[in-house]
């Protein structure tokens, strides 16, 4: 179980928070260091490059969406000793008052934090805005240090570190720009680890990333800047059920069939974690094989992913498509999540106007020719059935398809984190139920 950790933070999206993380773990990992990744929000790509890099699975750890005793308990809970957690845009950057922001996740947690700055524009300014935001952090947490991101020339870098040292900020190195270890983009962000995996790519860039950071920084300097992680609020073994998820969703089924691959990767770790703590067995299914459920599942699960990439193959996948009408005729519940949700409908239409046919399970078409961007917490509350229950959810939306037809019964109802009603979500049909909303807790 991780008993330290550190928390690395930036001041905004592209500041280097990813590289360094990265970096980080995989340079860790070669020395032999029992080390661990966590990602602050509700990302799942990043969480996978994480687990690429380290070796042992990565968890989102949510302090907008998740309450402080399960926040406190899955970082606990992770395999290795120390756990790096990369933080998500600014330091500061969250929801209304500040909630889901990585400063809030580290006070939680009780953990320094490792600021990088991007410092291409910037010089003496740049201790002056590591002090200020240092100052800021709540008191259970601290500024461990800083590493500095495209310091342009030794001059440069001279000028930062007499600055840092004048506000007694630890500078633990500077990193340069280097291509060799960018990870290009899509629509929803970066593109998947699986992907760069599948192309050969992804080592690749892991190791120039760990060469980058063993190279430019004081990596024991960094790992002495750790500190303990605040312990749980009650004990956490295998053998009992942690308070940490004793209000989160029961497991939909006790034999759940999940889709798991290129085209159905984004499931939380920790929401499998509680449905195997539940006694669930879980049992996974590649669609993009077209491999059906398992024929004794009880329930089956279609997590949300990239199936805008795969339809010529998901739309002609029979096994896979027909083992989901056979479990629908046969009343086994079945659940998606955005990605998923829409592999239940009746066709996606690419980006072209290309109509692909799907499970036809729900009376839903979603279409990528009608772009627009739908991004947010979301808090839902079920309509009703037997799951995901009554009691109210947070839950993530991030996609740009558009519903261009959606009948039948919704499957929740909807507010933004302030109260504003967004109206019904989803949609549910007999056993077959399903929504653009990620659950989280």
């Amino acid at each position: 179980m991780a008993d330290n950790g550190l928390v690395i933070a930036g001041l905004g999206s592209g500041s280097g928070k990813t590289t360094l993380t990265l970096g980080m773990l995989r340079a860790l990992t070669r020395r032999g260091i029992d080390v661990g990744a966590a990602k602050s929000g509700p990302d799942y790509i990043d969480t996978a490059f994480l687990t690429a890099a380290c070796g042992t699975d990565a968890v989102n750890l949510d302090s907008h969406a998740m309450p402080q005793t399960m926040l406190r308990d899955l970082a606990h809970r992770q395999a290795a000793r120390l756990l790096l957690i990369e933080g998500v845009m600014g330091l500061f950057d969250g929801t209304d008052g500040g909630s889901g922001s990585t400063a809030a996740l580290a006070g939680v947690l009780g953990l320094p934090v490792l600021l990088i700055i991007d410092v291409r524009h910037q010089a003496q300014t740049a201790a002056a805005i590591a002090s200020g935001m240092g100052a800021l952090l709540a008191p259970d947490s601290q500024l461990a240090g800083v590493v500095l991101n495209r310091v342009a020339s030794d001059r440069h870098e001279a000028l930062i570190a007499e600055a840092l040292a004048s506000h007694d900020i630890p500078l633990f190195g500077c990193l340069p720009a280097s291509a060799e270890i960018e990870v290009p983009s899509r629509h929803l962000g970066l593109v998947q680890a699986a992907d760069l995996a599948a192309e050969n790519a992804l080592e690749s860039r892991l190791d120039a990333a760990a060469d980058l950071v063993a190279t430019h920084l004081d990596l024991d300097g960094i790992i002495a800047a750790a500190g303990p992680l605040t312990k749980p609020d009650a004990p956490n073994n295998a053998s009992t059920s942690s308070s940490a998820f004793s209000t989160f969703l029961n497991p939909p089924g006790q034999r759940v069939a999940i889709a798991a691959d290129a085209a159905f990767g984004f499931a939380y770790a920790h929401m499998l974690a509680c449905w195997r703590d539940a006694g669930a067995e879980i049992l996974p299914f590649s669609p993009l094989a077209d491999e059906a459920p398992a024929g004794d599942a009880d329930a089956i699960f279609l997590p949300g992913g990239y199936p805008e990439l795969h339809l010529p193959r998901l739309s002609t996948a029979s096994r896979f498509l027909g083992g989901l009408r056979d479990a629908a005729s046969n009343s086994v519940r079945i659940y998606g999540e955005c990605g998923g949700f829409m592999t239940l409908g009746q066709r996606i239409i690419d980006k072209e106007g290309t109509a692909f046919s799907m499970a036809g399970l729900l009376e839903l078409e979603t279409s990528f020719a009608a772009r627009k961007l739908h991004l947010g917490y979301r808090q839902i509350t079920a309509h009703g059935g037997d799951w995901p229950g009554s009691a109210p959810l947070t839950a993530h939306e991030f996609h740009y398809t558009t519903a261009t037809a959606a009948t039948g019964d919704p499957l929740f109802d909807a507010t933004t984190p302030s109260g504003k009603p967004l109206g019904p979500m989803g949609l549910v049909k007999g056993s077959v139920s399903g929504s653009y909303a990620h659950i989280i807790a």
